[in-house]
């Protein structure tokens, strides 16, 4: 029989708690967003092991990358990557803190593809550096732009835009 979607019965509690086993150690801060989603840290460290336990798990299996986001919270950056369950039907937004002076992570788009290009333009508006990308430029801005301009520090001076 094929499966349908959502058609693992399970509670998002339930999923919260199942994956807490089985990613022991290696998610903080869980909780759940009403209706469909689990939140979680991770540390950066851990976050292609968590990324394949996800996808290769055969109750729940978060196979489908929506996206990466960066986000600027002014003494940190935070990689945030939304992920999705076709067998429960839930999300899993996961979120990795990154400090301000080093703010490089492991890239997951080996893992799940659709993160390729979403690394990319996270590096390029904020400056995110995902180590191990096949091909990690500037996807939005010229290649000679300088700078990350959504970075709450960025200051927009003609100097940052040498191709005008």
């Amino acid at each position: 029989m094929p499966l349908t979607v959502g058609s693992n019965p399970m509670t998002l509690d339930e999923i919260a708690t199942l994956l807490l086993e089985r990613c022991a150690g290696k998610l903080a801060d869980v909780r759940i967003q009403e209706p469909d989603t689990i939140v979680a840290r991770v540390p950066r460290e851990q976050l292609r092991d968590v990324a394949t336990l996800l996808k290769a798990d055969p109750e729940v299996g978060y196979e489908t990358l929506n996206f990466v986001a960066g986000v600027d919270h002014v003494t940190a950056l935070t990689a945030v990557y939304h992920v999705y369950s076709w067998k429960t039907n839930t999300w899993i937004e996961l979120h990795v803190d990154l400090p301000k002076d080093d703010p490089e992570v492991a890239t997951v788009s080996d893992i799940w593809p659709a993160a390729d290009w979403h690394e990319r333009e996270a590096w390029d508006m904020v400056g995110i550096v995902f180590t191990g990308h096949p091909d990690l430029r500037r996807i939005l801005l010229k290649d000679d732009f300088i700078g990350h301009p959504l970075r709450k520090d960025y200051v927009d001076l003609a100097e940052n835009h040498p191709h005008v």
